[in-house]
């Protein structure tokens, strides 16, 4: 690969590296996003690239870079603030692997390292980050990806075992890529999706953000939040499913 771009991160014993992919990738991310997420993409990519070397299963695993360092950088996506890449009634990881995929076909029309293997981990990778229980139990990529991201929000306390984000290393990447309010703009992003895309919310993570902090972020419409919510339970629309299904069986 390329000379990098990047910064060099000689405690965490890190550099992004470069592909014209890559590079563009980068430059896409920062015409699309704001600065705050650009940053908690960049972070989250040197973190899941120093997981590669500190934890065992993915130090041990062959893993394509490239691939892994795109989902990462694009992983955000669906937070884009063009509003005109997301859809009305996708999920914002969907958002983001459907973007990621088509940004990588377009800038690469002719390329045939990427088929269809590489361009579905990407997707993979992006569309399960915030799905641990399955991105663990997938390929490397996918599982890195999701490992570097939840190292960005919980640093050295993050669960694995050996302590393999120390303090250094985190306020070196932290440092290298500041924050910049990500806390509150994770709020107002997802408290957004509650209010403008509900229907995408209901069955996962994102709907929690409603319940607490309302449809605003400031705690308005929170309880009308939290009755729509039960309104459209998983479970109990199962039940009533088969409850209304009993009448047709013998």
């Amino acid at each position: 690969m390329a000379s990098s771009k990047f910064p060099s991160l000689p405690i965490s014993q890190v550099t992004i590296p470069s592909t014209p992919l890559i590079d563009a990738a980068y430059s896409y991310v920062k015409q699309h996003t704001s600065e705050c997420t650009l940053n908690h993409c960049l972070r989250s990519t040197a973190f899941s690239l120093m997981l590669l070397r500190k934890f065992p299963p993915l130090a041990a695993a062959k893993i394509d870079i490239e691939c892994l360092v795109l989902s990462v950088l694009l992983h955000d996506m669906g937070w884009a603030t063009t509003k005109t890449l997301l859809s009305t009634d996708k999920r914002f990881e969907v958002d983001g692997a459907n973007i990621a995929r088509e940004f990588i076909k377009s800038t690469n029309p002719d390329d045939q390292e990427w088929d269809k293997h590489r361009l579905q981990l990407v997707w993979d990778s992006i569309a399960l980050h915030s799905t641990h229980s399955i991105a663990w139990h997938k390929e490397p990529e996918v599982f890195a990806t999701n490992l570097g991201i939840v190292a960005d929000f919980l640093g050295p306390n993050i669960p694995l075992p050996g302590g393999l984000v120390t303090v250094e290393e985190y306020k070196e990447i932290v440092a290298a890529f500041p924050r910049l309010g990500l806390k509150d703009e994770v709020v107002s992003i997802l408290c957004g999706l509650c209010r403008d895309k509900p229907e995408t919310t209901y069955d996962n993570f994102a709907s929690d953000y409603g319940k607490i902090y309302g449809l605003d972020g400031k705690g308005n419409g929170k309880e009308e939040w939290i009755k729509t919510c039960d309104e459209n339970n998983t479970a109990k629309n199962l039940m009533n499913g088969l409850a209304s299904c009993a009448q047709w069986e013998d």
